[in-house]
């Protein structure tokens, strides 16, 4: 069932890459999500959005400091317990709450070397896996016996499957994120954002189809539960073992990486809602000496080190901790995508006037009164789609729904305590920083 959960949840992320990719090249500005709202709807809808950007970029660095350090426990199998686990996430992200206030100019060079090591070596493992055990056993053409949907999995676990899946599609945001620092953003940005949807959602399916049918799903969620292409890997025959080695820390390093950008993520959208006056502009303060915004990095990733405690140290319960993170991220990003959707629509007829160098195709156009409606179908599907993945989100996560609605009940309070203490809109526009 994971690689058509898994393909089900790229449709979603397709036909929303595909509209981040016309807005993000229409209002070339940081801010992303809450920069498409502020355009179609004003200042209240765009903090939300923004808000529950931050949520996502919160929940990313948390998510991510886990499997670095499960990794890791490929070498030490000790770290597989779960205080350990959480203790080892909580130190790195304390690491990399440091260095991003030092400066994260060099890490940029750093990042990018192991990403594209990253994708080599999954194409390597995946290359392996075909060749030396799928296509040979005919795994690949084989239905399988246990598969049954609606049965086994049940609906309600496929449907949760598919929520789960969109964690992994990651990175369109963050592309939508550096448009404002981006030459000639009308062109390279609507590239960048497809170029990123084709690779995560190959990737995915391919690396999905590869796990599932190399080791058996029961042992891959247990025995390799914290670095499961660790184990994929050392089911290949030959040099199996020292594959193995190499994904485990190969894994653990973008791990890292991931649970860096989540940090990065959180001060670049901060900046922007301080830039748009809807939060105090001390939490866009950039350091004197270093140019990075502190207050905002400490900020969210203290918020990062509580999350990773909570669900990690049984704080909430016996939830596995990837479950719960994983939820409330959706929580967060699915509302980012439908109204990046409704943005779209709304701009489309708002702003007609507006330049637009990538433009998704496909729309209906009627008469109404003296001027024309304009109705763009694929980010119309779009807003259906990832709003029901958002419907199953709420429905299937209760911890999820309780933390994500807590988080915006504190957002609107200081949102609109901020708004009328400096005698500004509340929902409407009010104007940018300078």
């Amino acid at each position: 069932a994971p690689p058509l959960a898994i393909a089900v949840a790229a449709v979603a992320y397709t036909l929303t890459g595909l509209t981040y990719a016309e807005l993000s090249s229409t209002y070339p500005q940081a801010g992303g999500s809450a920069t498409f709202a502020k355009a179609a709807f004003g200042d209240g809808v765009s903090f939300l959005a923004g808000w529950m950007l931050c949520l996502d970029y919160l929940v990313t660095a948390a998510i991510f400091s886990i499997p670095a350090v499960g990794y890791l426990s490929y070498f030490a199998p000790w770290l597989k317990q779960p205080v350990w686990l959480g203790l080892g996430a909580i130190l790195l992200l304390g690491g990399l709450i440091l260095l991003n206030v030092i400066g994260i100019r060099e890490s940029a060079r750093f990042t990018l070397s192991l990403s594209l090591l990253s994708i080599l070596s999954e194409v390597i493992l995946i290359v392996l896996a075909l060749v030396l055990v799928l296509i040979p056993s005919g795994a690949l053409f084989r239905w399988p016996s246990t598969f049954s949907l609606g049965t086994s999995p049940s609906w309600s676990e496929f449907v949760q499957g598919v929520t789960l899946a969109m964690v992994s599609y990651l990175g369109i945001e963050a592309v939508a994120q550096a448009a404002e620092e981006t030459r000639i953003a009308g062109r390279t940005i609507p590239r960048a954002t497809m170029l990123t949807v084709a690779t995560v959602v190959t990737f995915y399916l391919f690396i999905s189809l590869v796990a599932v049918n190399m080791v058996p799903p029961g042992i891959l969620s247990t025995t390799w539960k914290e670095d499961p292409l660790s184990g994929v890997a050392s089911s290949l025959p030959g040099a199996g073992q020292l594959m193995a080695g190499w994904i485990a820390i190969l894994g653990s390093s973008i791990s890292l990486i991931g649970a860096n950008a989540g940090i990065i993520g959180s001060s670049r959208t901060l900046y922007a809602l301080s830039n748009y006056r809807l939060l105090p502009e001390k939490f866009g303060k950039v350091h004197g000496r270093r140019r990075t915004p502190y207050v905002a990095i400490f900020t969210f990733g203290v918020g990062s080190i509580l999350l990773v405690a909570l669900s990690s140290f049984g704080i909430l319960g016996s939830v596995d901790p990837l479950l719960l993170l994983g939820s409330l991220y959706n929580v967060g990003a699915l509302i980012a995508y439908v109204q990046a959707h409704a943005s779209l629509i709304v701009t489309r007829n708002r702003d007609r006037p507006r330049f637009r160098p990538f433009k998704i195709p496909l729309s209906l156009r009627f008469k109404r009164g003296s001027g024309e409606v304009e109705i763009p179908l694929l980010p119309v599907v779009g807003f259906v789609v990832t709003g029901a993945i958002w419907v199953a989100v709420i429905v299937t996560h209760e911890l999820g729904r309780l933390l994500g609605l807590f988080w915006v009940l504190i957002g609107m309070g200081v949102y609109i305590y901020f708004r009328r203490k400096n005698r500004l809109p509340v929902w409407g526009r009010a104007p940018t920083k300078e």
